[in-house]
């Protein structure tokens, strides 16, 4: 009886080790490793961490808010890999990030996003990243596409668009939309 009531004790709390979900060495040819660490379970959600060597940080300003479930996590592209993350977290919205490490510029680079869907293509540059996000009737436009920008040296930027960005110059990575 004792055992069910501490185990019953564990599982409300919620406490657990930390796991790591996914790691992603990102950037071109001078690479960062990234890591997606997941703990403090309750029902089917987590709080979810970046950590970078010893340093850790929530996905969001704070733990509750970092606390989410169906969260996506892909280490994508060729020449420049990146680390891109979208969930259902406290927004009435898709939230997610893309982490990059440009070649051009110092450090990590981090780009936010949230949308009713999530990002279906990404666009990767030396000095750039796009994350492009179909509407599909949805939100706060007509257009078909939401499209967030970072530029090194620039503001973050989004903008509605009804076509895809040029391929020239950039790679374009297909991303998945499932959770697995």
């Amino acid at each position: 009886m004792r055992t069910a009531i501490l185990l019953c004790s564990w599982i409300v709390s919620g406490t657990c080790a930390a796991e790591m979900v996914s790691a992603c060495d990102v950037g071109a040819k001078s690479r960062q490793r990234v890591e997606i660490i997941r703990e403090a379970r309750l029902a089917s959600t987590y709080v979810y961490y970046l950590r970078q060597g010893r340093q850790r940080v929530p996905f969001f300003e704070t733990a509750e808010q970092s606390r989410g479930e169906s969260v996506l996590v892909q280490c994508v592209g060729k020449s420049q890999r990146v680390l891109i993350v979208s969930g259902e977290f406290t927004a009435n919205a898709l939230q997610g990030f893309v982490v990059s490490y440009p070649s051009i510029g110092a450090g990590l680079k981090r780009l936010d996003f949230a949308e009713k869907s999530r990002p279906i293509w990404l666009y990767l540059s030396a000095s750039q990243v796009m994350v492009v996000s179909a509407t599909f009737g949805y939100g706060e436009t007509d257009a078909k596409y939401v499209l967030y920008r970072h530029v090194v040296g620039l503001e973050d930027q989004t903008e509605a668009v009804n076509e895809l960005p040029p391929l020239a110059g950039f790679e374009r990575v297909k991303l998945s939309t499932a959770v697995k």
